[in-house]
């Protein structure tokens, strides 16, 4: 596994993250000429992309960290500051574009529920400000931050499935695909009672995560056989995806697509050594449009230029974001990791 680190990943969420956001630019926009374009970004795909390396990677962190308490610390440390700032800027700023006067806005009701359920990561339960975004498409805050909680949750829960495996001598690659098989039967399950908002939570995005484990765990065998496997993993993907529309074993195939894709293409492999700003761009894009959408300027403007400018704008904040707050928390075997990759 000496070549593990050498790969594609970070390039690849970037990829995923600039998807969802243009999918997201194109919805909150309502500009007509958009809607054309709207299947070029598969949200779904490239969120279960990111479950997929989450997996890969998390699996890895895991086992690398001297104990419990360190692994967690080291989740904690990625995750929450950033996080706690859109939070807490988009509940105190957004007061100025309130509907509500500044003492009403922020006495109301909503509000707090806001805040507490936003900051619990239980963003579904609140998604609106009091008075903010009334008129745009969707009133939500910050739409994208429903898939954090998939994320937290799945960083409890590795641990969990390693004593699972380990306690019962199983091998954690065979009670992987037990977890995968009962993933599948509740994602299919919830579909077929047309209630996918309920499918693509836990326990449905499971067996990407879980087939980022198991690509984790017998990496040696992947890497050795990666040519040969990806093109039957390709028609399975395009036959469940394109054709047929089924959801049994894509997950698998799709998996081992961005598992491919990380470990190939080596031009890429040091495309993170500026910074790793996958994570600003998936918390911050989601408010600076609603915020454009607010102020008309999709309508009153070019919608392309206007785009390529908050396009612009995230990217800026994100960087900022990773240099200035997210990487200070971070462990210093992580900080060093970034300064060597920025003087290769």
């Amino acid at each position: 596994m000496k070549n593990i680190n050498t790969n594609n990943f970070d390039f690849l969420r970037v990829v995923f993250a600039l998807t969802v956001c243009f999918a997201h630019i194109i919805e909150l926009s309502q500009v007509e000429m958009f809607q054309d374009y709207i299947g070029l970004f598969n949200t779904r795909l490239a969120i279960n992309g990111f479950f997929v390396i989450s997996g890969f990677l998390i699996a890895k962190s895991y086992e690398n960290s001297q104990s419990l308490k360190s692994y967690l610390i080291k989740r904690v440390r990625r995750i929450v500051p950033a996080y706690l700032f859109v939070i807490m800027f988009c509940a105190l700023f957004f007061s100025v574009i309130s509907t509500y006067s500044v003492g009403d806005y922020f006495t109301d009701g909503q509000f707090w529920k806001y805040l507490l359920a936003n900051l619990a990561f239980q963003n579904y339960i609140e998604p609106c400000l009091p008075g903010v975004f009334s008129g745009n498409y969707l009133c939500a805050v910050n739409g994208a931050l429903w898939t954090i909680k998939i994320e937290e949750a799945f960083y409890l829960l590795l641990p969990l499935f390693y004593w699972v495996a380990k306690s019962k001598k199983n091998k954690i690659h065979i009670f992987s695909v037990i977890v995968y098989l009962l993933s599948i039967l509740y994602f299919n399950y919830f579909v077929s009672v047309d209630m996918y908002r309920i499918a693509k939570q836990l326990p449905g995005a499971l067996a990407f995560f879980m087939c980022g484990i198991v690509l984790y765990k017998n990496f040696n065998f992947f890497i050795k056989w990666k040519h040969q496997l990806i093109l039957p993993c390709l028609f399975v993907f395009f036959l469940e995806q394109y054709v047929i529309g089924t959801h049994i074993f894509k997950p698998l195939a799709y998996s081992f697509m961005v598992f491919y894709l990380a470990y190939n293409f080596k031009v890429l492999n040091n495309f993170g050594k500026y910074g790793d700003i996958t994570y600003g761009v998936y918390i911050y894009h989601f408010p600076i449009i609603q915020v454009c959408v607010y102020y008309g300027l999709f309508q009153v403007c070019n919608p392309f230029i206007v785009s390529g400018l908050v396009l612009v704008l995230i990217l800026i904040l994100a960087t900022l974001s990773w240099h200035f707050l997210e990487l200070r928390y971070l462990s210093k075997s992580r900080k060093e990791r970034q300064r060597k990759l920025l003087s290769s």
